[in-house]
């Protein structure tokens, strides 16, 4: 592929609400949701005054405590993780506690030599690609931005983290492939429902001693005031902390690094020393151990389990996995397998020849799109059945690999000026052979991260059929409506996600594209509205994403009407928008949402208001106060919205 052009720039280190692009949310929300809203609000404050007093009541920073939205997600066909959005006000506590505390972080953190991934340092830079170019090879370093479009001052991690940004990575690299060579046998073992586990008070037992924090309760300083950050953003709860956001992480990080620091002390006084009779790496909760025997493997586990024990953590036995060489883990047969089926698989349609100086990717004749997907269909199921698992253990990987081909092909178009007429069917059959095999992959396994490369795939093909091919893009716009609806139909036909009380995440993220592919295609409008014949059931991130769906216009006020009732009865039923995540994020995406009448906002305002103890106003005061709102979305992007920009940079910013 062809360089890529790359900014490099500094990070503003004086702007202390950068954290809340950063380490607040989950990673597992709708496309259209991001904190980028509320950052631009925070630096570019409302000017109308009578908004201010509502946005700084919800924001107060004087709250006992705050209630997280809780949300699930689908993990799997049997099971749903459960995920916390944290109050707004929350947030900002998190950055604040950053702006003070940052460097202590990361030195407490230093304790462990074992971690693979622990915050070092404040970060300073950030890579932005240049707009010519789809790919980033600097992706790994951390990018993150307002708008991908522009200079910006924000990198996709408020810290520099030493190795990591996931598992994967480590089984990969040549420090793994070190120790398979000095040490004969491996053994991963996780700790027991961490998070749900964690107990805040044991910060203080981390850093000082249990003794130090029966007598310190009250004092501040790093140990009391993260337990209470950690605390007060989760209901005041001390068992558990909210699963999600990256300062969760941070906080078990901390906790942790002493962790490894006592089991390789207690090792020591019974002379096993690390480096030589073995050693230790861990990721996040998981430990990965590398011995000489499994004699010696009980040994270290064992003092893993009476450290975690300290901190009333424990080791989960069913998860303990040994391998003696070589360490291939099932997972990793089973994508290597897989790999070899994917590279067979594109070099019958996929070649590679020199544009203008660049080797670039550039598509083969397929003869029979139909054969080729069936025959590679059958290679992965013959995988699976030989390593007896299911299309869940490689659909993502299926996917993402897909969806680099389609990027790394829209890339390679556009940069050829010069494709001949003949060479546009060679375009159109590979993009919709790779876009048949991403939605076949998806909807026998549906997950929230491959919606982000399905929806990216979608989007990259629609824009250059539409530059490139217009002739065809109604043939491609089709095609991925009709793939999409049979996708919807699948995933919802069960009751996996009313059983399991999840959030349809990655339904709602194939869904989002449509409004880029379609303008009032007849099939998608009729889906919507069936989707919608239960608003009585939906939460913050479907009212949120069906109002962008259906957009302005008088067609679908009925349903617009109802999306808005559901959110004043969930904001009715709360302890309200001072304290409830939930809550708050409506009040300030609905008196944002420019598809909503004005009056009806406006209203709701002033009763708003009350609950956050200020006077009601004048039915014109009141429609300027939203008026200002809707100079300035908020959490939920409702219009001008560039979902390509949007879904790089929710790639580039993966903090996790």
């Amino acid at each position: 592929m062809r360089k890529q052009v790359v900014a490099k720039g500094n990070v503003r280190r004086g702007d202390i609400n950068r954290a809340v692009l950063t380490d607040t949310l989950p990673e597992e929300v709708p496309i259209i949701f991001s904190n980028d809203g509320f950052y631009r609000n925070l630096i570019r404050p409302i000017s109308n005054s009578d908004a201010v007093d509502f946005r700084d009541a919800i924001l107060a920073d004087n709250k006992n405590y705050t209630i997280p939205y809780r949300y699930g997600v689908l993990r799997d066909s049997r099971s749903a993780r459960r995920l916390s959005l944290i109050h707004p006000s929350a947030q900002l506590e998190v950055a604040r506690f950053y702006n003070k505390y940052d460097t202590l972080i990361c030195d407490f953190c230093t304790k462990s030599t074992t971690s693979l991934r622990a915050p070092v340092r404040v970060g300073s830079t950030f890579f932005v690609k240049g707009p010519s170019s789809e790919k980033n090879k600097f992706k790994n370093s951390g990018i993150d931005t307002v708008s991908l479009e522009t200079t910006v001052s924000n990198p996709a991690s408020y810290f520099v983290y030493n190795k990591l940004r996931r598992a994967h990575e480590f089984f990969d690299s040549n420090e793994y492939v070190h120790l398979e060579k000095r040490f004969a046998l491996f053994r991963s073992v996780d700790v027991s429902k961490c998070f749900n586990s964690i107990y805040t008070h044991t910060m203080y037992w981390a850093i000082d001693s249990v003794r130090g924090a029966k007598e310190n309760t009250s004092s501040s300083g790093f140990s009391n005031d993260f337990d209470r950050l950690m605390q007060s953003m989760n209901y005041n709860e001390t068992n558990g902390i909210c699963i999600g956001p990256e300062v969760s992480r941070v906080f078990a990080e901390v906790l942790f690094s002493e962790i490894d620091r006592r089991v390789v002390g207690y090792l020591a006084k019974r002379r096993l020393v690390h480096k030589e009779d073995y050693e230790i790496r861990r990721y996040v909760d998981d430990f990965y151990i590398f011995t000489h025997s499994a004699a010696l493997a009980d040994r270290v586990t064992a003092a893993i389990e009476v450290c975690l024990s300290d901190f009333n953590l424990h080791l989960n036995e069913g998860k303990l996995t040994t391998l003696f060489r070589p360490f291939a883990t099932k997972k990793s047969q089973i994508i290597s397998d897989t790999n070899d089926c994917l590279e067979q698989f594109f070099e019958k349609f996929i070649c590679s020849r020199t544009v203008n100086g660049e080797m670039m990717p550039y598509p083969r004749t397929i003869y029979r799109s139909d054969a080729l997907a069936r025959f590679f269909y059958k290679q992965v199921k013959a995988t699976c059945s030989l390593h007896n698992t299911n299309y869940e253990t490689v659909s993502d990987y299926i996917i993402s690999a897909c969806a680099r081909r389609v990027i790394n092909l829209s890339a390679s178009a556009e940069y050829d000026q010069g494709i001949a007429t003949g060479d546009s069917g060679l375009y159109v059959d590979a993009f919709t052979l790779l876009i048949e095999v991403i939605y076949f992959f998806y909807t026998v396994n549906a997950t929230v991260r491959a919606s982000l490369h399905v929806a990216r795939a979608v989007v990259t093909a629609t824009r250059l059929f539409q530059s490139k091919f217009p002739d065809r893009a109604p043939f491609l716009a089709e095609t991925i409506v009709r793939w999409t609806i049979e996708l919807i139909n699948s995933v919802t036909k069960g009751q996996r996600h009313k059983d399991l009380t999840a959030v349809p995440i990655e339904v709602l993220n194939v869904l989002i594209p449509m409004k880029e592919v379609v303008d009032n295609e007849p099939l998608v409008d009729e889906l919507l509205v069936r989707l919608c014949e239960d608003v009585s059931e939906f939460g913050y991130f479907e009212i949120i994403t069906f109002l962008f769906l259906f957009g302005p216009g008088f067609r679908h006020a009925k349903i617009r009407n109802a999306l808005f009732a559901r959110a004043k009865a969930i904001v009715a039923e709360s302890l309200g928008p001072y304290s409830d995540a939930q809550a708050a994020h409506l009040c300030l995406d609905i008196l944002s949402c420019p598809f909503l009448p004005l009056e009806k906002r406006a209203s709701w305002f002033n009763t708003l208001r009350g609950g956050v103890s200020l006077p009601k106003l004048l039915r014109a005061d009141a429609q300027s106060a939203v008026e200002a709102f809707t100079s300035q979305h908020w959490f939920a992007h409702w219009q001008k919205v560039d979902l390509l920009a949007i879904l790089r940079k929710k790639e580039l910013s993966a903090v996790y």
